[in-house]
């Protein structure tokens, strides 16, 4: 045994040293596809808050690995001390204890350890959509678990993964989804899926943002997921959650993440830019008229319209599908089809010609500047872009090619329809509804 010290004042080289520190983190074993050799990580904190990354090696792992458990405190003695490569810290911890074998770890027996003092910087639900698709950006939340799936295996690139997706909810009340990949379905995955009809807490450490039917959050190799953790925000959102779990009942429906507010892509600090600046490859926020020149096709009542996008710099042409499409255009697949015997389904753009762009996401934008507007502009929209990589936006919209055989005004056609409509014989319609489902 050596000197008692903190964290802080452990440094490089030193030899003859006794630390006491909590686990605060314990990540999953890693490893990499060139080299046969396993790691585990940990994050140890002292009665300072001070932090210092402590890592396992190959067989130390399985000695020394279930010695040291979450939450627990731990007199170690004579770990190595090495500066961390950057591209190996976690958190920017500039230092690790290399724990061996050889390295002495003492549990330590305390009668209150309730409420631990961790401390965490949490992202709001809402502050999420500019870390989207932000590979070397992470987030850090806290949820509830209101909802679990089962595990799906999944195959990509010739290799089985597994991911297991879990439904969160806070004060914010707007549901996001989380997914759980490959190792942490197995080790947190389960621990979640038991607890689940308690609603357990999740706090959430170094989580992507993807788009995947909204926000949504995604596992990585440094991920660390904390269950019911003994800390003071987890215990304050499980009392909320008490309070409030009545109305989760309505969260709990298909299509979840419809209840996402729009104003996660909204109040954020988005870069919204002009059309004529969209890069292919890239997701993008524009705020952008939607015209009615369309373009159509259906698949059993389910469709895809091509909808032209426009600002004060150019025009592009999007897709937009199902249910999206539905509420954007005020009418259902079906309705147009009834409605527009000449609607044909649109023909595949050539291979190499065109540029895709696909609207993910958008809502209509209330502010005031809009407002002013909309006698001129009734369908001012924000839309989140998710385009191709073969044609730019800058195209003259003159000069765009339509996809389909058929390019109206579905608006105008539903207007002068309606009077129509009500005088069609019942053999007409007839005729109509055989058309619709023939297609």
């Amino acid at each position: 045994m050596g000197d008692l010290l903190f964290i802080d004042d452990i440094k490089p080289g030193m030899k003859s040293w006794t630390a006491i520190v909590t686990v605060q983190e314990k990540l999953n074993v890693g490893s990499a596809p060139s080299t046969p050799t396993k790691w585990q990580k940990f994050i140890f904190v002292d009665s300072n808050g001070s932090k210092v990354q402590g890592v396992l090696f190959d067989y130390a792992i399985q000695k020394m690995g279930p010695k040291l458990k979450l939450y627990k405190k731990y007199r170690i003695s004579n770990a190595e001390v090495r500066a961390a490569a950057e591209r190996f810290q976690l958190d920017g911890l500039k230092l690790q204890w290399i724990i061996s074998t050889k390295t002495v770890v003492e549990e330590i027996d305390e009668a209150d350890s309730s409420v631990l003092p961790f401390h965490f910087d949490f992202t709001a639900y809402k502050d999420l959509p500019p870390y989207v698709d932000m590979k070397y950006e992470t987030v850090d939340v806290i949820g509830i678990v209101i909802h679990a799936s089962a595990i799906i295996p999944i195959h990509k690139d010739s290799r089985e993964l597994l991911v297991q997706k879990f439904w969160l909810v806070n004060e914010e009340m707007n549901p996001i989804l989380l997914s759980l990949w490959n190792e942490f379905t197995e080790n947190q995955g389960k621990s979640i899926t038991d607890l689940k009809d308690k609603h357990p807490v999740l706090i959430c450490r170094r989580l992507n943002v993807v788009m995947y039917n909204g926000i949504a959050l995604s596992t990585r190799n440094d991920s660390v997921i904390l269950v019911n953790p003994p800390v003071r925000e987890a215990n304050q959102l499980k009392h909320w959650a008490a309070r409030n779990e009545k109305s989760f009942a309505g969260l709990l429906q298909d299509n979840m993440h419809a209840k996402q507010s729009p104003q996660l892509f909204h109040e954020s600090h988005q870069k919204i830019i002009s059309i004529i600046d969209v890069v292919p490859t890239q997701k993008v926020f524009l705020k952008a008229n939607v015209l009615s020149n369309l373009n159509s096709s259906f698949i059993t009542y389910r469709c895809r319209f091509d909808v032209d996008l426009t600002d004060h710099t150019d025009t592009l042409t999007a897709s937009v599908f199902g249910d999206l499409a539905e509420t954007l255009l005020t009418f259902t697949a079906l309705e147009a089809m009834n409605y527009h015997e000449e609607l044909k389904p649109a023909a595949t753009r050539d291979g190499g010609g065109h540029q895709r762009y696909t609207i993910v996401y958008c809502f209509e934008d209330a502010s005031s500047e809009e407002s002013a507007n909309k006698s001129a502009n009734p369908n001012v929209q924000t839309c989140f872009e998710e385009v191709g990589n073969t044609v730019p936006a800058s195209v003259a919209p003159e000069n765009q090619v339509s996809s389909s055989k058929v390019r109206i005004r579905l608006d105008t056609k539903f207007d002068q329809s309606e009077d129509a409509n009500d005088n069609t014989s019942k053999d007409e319609k007839a005729s109509i509804s055989k058309k619709a489902k023939k297609n």
